[in-house]
């Protein structure tokens, strides 16, 4: 896991020293990243695949637009299957995802693409392919969470996730900047553009020159009236979070911050108890976290159940567009 440093996002100078010290690190990634992809040879599937993916290290809302998408396609019809490369997973796969599985040996982001929907972990995407293609039910869309920049496999269609406030940060390549390759090597492949989050901050209107679609971020909040809360995570971008809890009204008391991805120990979910019960207050997190977190601590923990939606509008040229681009 990268950390993401502060100078990405800042545009100081001693942002702009950092950043600058660190550009020839960021041409020899760049360099082979280029190698990777010359090199490449990818597989084209009978089975459409649709990649959404980021350029950015860190969160971007990825998973939940893949659990909207999934959703989405089914109303439309199809029978869409997730691959994903199974990020702290403690199998390389190819394997589908058991939600009643003894052991989390899946990581945290396949089990909750699992409870929506048939969910195959592969490090190697190739051979996940292969493994979806030989199941016995017959899917006719992979949805593939993240893999913008794997080469393995050929993708009908290349969706980039575009968080509103965080954008591209200072634009440069890792570690100068918290992109993964250069903007416009990303470009040239990717069909279309989904903004996320709530609140664009940075007021800023991208053109991009790519079909772009709005989404919101949508939660529920009724049961949770007049209460005071401390809320945790462990994601890539908890601002988001944060950010989304207040937009909806939420009471946020305290707020506490852990590494993404991070597995938590009884001990910890111990002191956070503790925390809540001491300042007369109720936890809260994300769903990606809970799933990381023993059951029975489930008790003591509230959710914010969120999806991904877009507007009528928006969802109506967004239909259009992935059947267009199906049917090629």
């Amino acid at each position: 896991m990268i950390l993401t440093p502060k100078f990405w996002y800042k545009n100081d100078l001693l942002s702009k020293f950092f950043s600058t010290l660190f550009l020839p690190l960021s041409t020899v990634w760049c360099f082979f990243n280029y190698l990777k992809k010359s090199l490449s040879n990818p597989y084209k599937s009978r089975i459409k695949v649709i990649c959404i993916g980021n350029i950015n290290i860190g969160g971007s809302g990825k998973t939940p637009l893949c659990i909207s998408l999934y959703k989405w396609l089914k109303k439309w019809g199809f029978e869409p299957i997730f691959l994903v490369g199974g990020y702290k997973a403690k199998t390389s796969g190819p394997i589908q995802v058991e939600l009643n599985h003894n052991e989390n040996i899946f990581g945290d982001e396949s089990l909750l693409l699992a409870k929506v929907g048939p969910t195959i972990i592969s490090k190697n995407r190739f051979l996940g392919i292969k493994f979806i293609e030989n199941l016995k039910k017959k899917y006719d869309i992979v949805i593939m969470d993240d893999g913008i920049q794997n080469y393995q496999i050929y993708k009908n269609i290349n969706l980039l996730a575009v968080d509103k406030n965080l954008l591209f940060g200072n634009e440069y390549c890792l570690p100068a900047g918290p992109l993964r390759e250069t903007f416009g090597t990303c470009m040239r492949k990717i069909d279309a553009v989904i903004m996320t989050g709530n609140e664009n901050k940075n007021q800023t209107k991208l053109n991009l020159k790519k079909p772009t679609f709005n989404s919101f971020i949508s939660a529920k909040k009724n049961k949770f009236h007049n209460q005071k809360f401390l809320a945790f995570c462990g994601i890539a971008n908890p601002v988001k979070f944060y950010d989304t809890l207040k937009l909806m009204n939420f009471n946020i008391v305290k707020s506490i911050c852990f590494p993404d991805h991070y597995y938590y120990k009884e001990n910890d979910i111990r002191i956070l108890i503790e925390k809540a019960i001491k300042l007369n207050l109720k936890l809260i997190t994300t769903e990606k976290d809970l799933v990381k977190i023993n059951l029975k601590f489930h008790k003591f923990i509230d959710i914010l159940p969120i999806e991904i939606k877009m507007s009528e509008t928006d969802l109506k040229k967004f239909k259009l567009f992935i059947y267009k681009k199906i049917n090629v």
